[in-house]
């Protein structure tokens, strides 16, 4: 009675976990990526094609691109806390580029292009100006998954790694 279990409580708490499977840990990446950028799975998928497109790595490809995007600069500043809002502010159209209103979450910020809100971020005049594009190094990489590498190819159920 004294004694404490290791064991959750009911009929199936002494049953072990099993190990997940490659596609398991596959989709698990996949979901990573589009939780960390608030992406649908379509959306996913045409910039996996758009970066599989270009010359380089593919994985960098996919992560330079989806740190341009206006949503997650105005995040990347620190005006916002959490990606939906700095969605929902964009969509709002609270956000000027180069002196024009945007309201395209998805908008693709260019070097040099001024935004009020990335790099040199500055308070009282609420901009900021794009320099250049972020190294790989300071780009988040998970330590094995799909981040890493993305050298992949696509399924029907998304991102498949391949092995070199």
């Amino acid at each position: 009675r004294g004694k404490k279990r290791i064991t959750p409580p009911g009929v199936h708490g002494g049953k072990k976990r099993r190990k997940k499977s490659p596609y398991g840990l596959q989709l698990q990446e996949k979901q990573k990526v589009m939780y960390g950028y608030g992406w649908r799975d379509k959306q996913l998928k045409n910039e996996y094609l758009k970066a599989k497109s270009k010359a380089g790595d593919t994985g960098i490809n996919l992560l330079v691109s989806s740190e341009l995007r206006l949503d997650n600069l105005v995040l990347k500043s620190g005006l916002v806390n959490t990606l939906r809002f700095a969605r929902q502010l964009v969509s709002y159209g609270h956000f000027l580029v180069d002196g024009k209103k945007v309201n395209i979450p998805s908008y693709k910020v260019e070097i040099g292009q001024i935004t009020p809100s990335h790099i040199n971020f500055d308070r009282q005049k609420l901009t900021i100006n794009y320099l250049r594009h972020p190294m790989p190094e300071e780009l988040k990489k998970e330590e094995n998954g799909a981040i890493q590498t993305l050298k992949a190819t696509k399924t029907k159920l998304g991102l498949k790694q391949v092995d070199d």
